[in-house]
């Protein structure tokens, strides 16, 4: 849905809850807050993760006013170096506790649903799997594939709308290499030989329960083996107007191409050191985008990116000693990823911090305990095939 709504030129969706500044997808992956929207009256719904479909009614929440004008920016204005309620107007007599009940009105991520929704009743059910493996990107589907080969009976979750991960984001060239591990993949699941479930979340490991949710329910799984490949999260750069909508992760611009949009008519790629691949494979792709390899310093715009300014080394300039702003409507900004070490922590992995981020470690074939396993880009696996494929050949499960 979140594509649909920024193909038709819509890419300011939603509002921060405190200063309502806009806010536009970046990430494409249930990752940051930019797609938020009240979908027929349920607040806070993923439009990244929402199936398209005719009749939905999609609505921008957290604004007096519209989703292109909303009258509480003005809290944005009057405090530009940031607020905190709790300190607005301290020690007058009866005015701090009427300005905290004010602040709270004004802040928050949309009203109640408009009907209560059904809960769950009871126990959540139990059941057992011989191989849970949680992630469906091409870490965990070369896992899932090397498990069947040794004939274990594999269920996969992931929390998209299909399987495939990053892979998804490449076209062209740059995909066919991954092409092999997609068509053996797509064999299995026509086959019926592993169980995908897409949509589905594994929400925590306690112990050898995983806590797994879905729009069906939550029930907990104990899996005799289970392989955690949940990928990386996109990198952040820290420069003025990072969060403009327009500006956006290189895998995220590469998924919205692969289904037909192009995030804007004038688009820079920033591709920083420790970033890739998926920045210039948007680039080889969208041949009218101008490639740029070094970080923004600022994102000029308000409700959309207006242009891209960097420093004057990144550059060719004709004066080499000024800073050079491009005229954009999109950024698209490939910087290192992080991995996504949380269900991995939670199952008792030990980490190590780096640059881009915690990276999970592993003891032989990927171990983090008994019965436990982690693959990919979170234990630092290069985003290649064959390194994944040689990888999963050596999963000790």
């Amino acid at each position: 849905m979140a594509a649909a709504l920024l193909g038709s030129g819509r890419v300011a969706l939603a509002r921060s809850p405190k200063f309502h500044r806009p806010r536009g997808p970046s990430c494409f992956r249930a990752a940051c807050d930019g797609c938020l929207a009240r979908v027929d009256g349920e607040p806070n719904v993923m439009t990244c993760r929402l199936p398209a479909s005719d009749g939905l009614c999609i609505e921008t929440q957290n604004v007096v006013g519209s989703r292109e004008t909303d009258l509480l920016r003005a809290a944005d204005w009057f405090f530009p170096r940031g607020m905190n309620p709790h300190e607005l107007l301290a020690g007058v007599p009866g005015t701090q506790r009427a300005m905290q009940a004010f602040a709270r009105r004004m802040a928050g991520l949309g009203k109640l649903p408009g009907s209560a929704p059904s809960a769950q009743r009871g126990a959540s059910p139990r059941r057992k799997v011989d191989v849970l493996v949680v992630g469906a990107g091409p870490a965990g589907m070369a896992a899932a594939l090397e498990l069947l080969r040794r004939r274990r009976s594999v269920e996969i979750v992931d929390d998209d709308l299909t399987w495939g991960g990053g892979t998804q984001s490449l076209l062209g060239a740059d995909a066919d290499a991954w092409t092999p591990l997609r068509n053996a993949f797509a064999a299995a699941v026509s086959a019926k030989s592993l169980v995908v479930r897409l949509q589905t979340i594994a929400a925590g490991v306690y112990g050898d329960d995983v806590l797994v949710a879905s729009h069906l329910g939550v029930e907990v799984v104990v899996a005799r083996t289970l392989v955690l490949a949940p990928g990386a999260h996109d990198g952040a750069l820290d420069f003025g107007g990072n969060d403009v909508p327009g500006v956006l992760s290189a895998r995220a611009a590469g998924r919205l191409l692969a289904h037909g949009v192009c995030p804007g008519k004038r688009v820079v790629v920033a591709v920083t050191e420790g970033g890739g691949p998926f920045g210039e494979a948007f680039a080889r792709s969208a041949p009218a985008a101008v490639l740029v390899r070094a970080p923004p310093s600022m994102a000029r715009g308000s409700t959309r990116v207006t242009g891209a300014t960097f420093p004057a080394s990144a550059t060719p300039s004709a004066h080499p000693a000024k800073d050079v702003t491009l005229s954009c409507d999109a950024l698209v900004v490939d910087a290192p990823r992080s991995p996504a070490y949380e269900v991995c922590a939670q199952a008792g992995a030990t980490l190590a911090r780096e640059a881009r981020g915690f990276v999970v470690l592993v003891g032989r074939g990927g171990r983090i305990r008994d019965g436990v396993f982690a693959t990919g880009e979170v234990v630092g696996t290069p985003l290649a095939p064959s390194a994944i494929e040689r990888e999963a050949a050596v999963l000790d499960a």
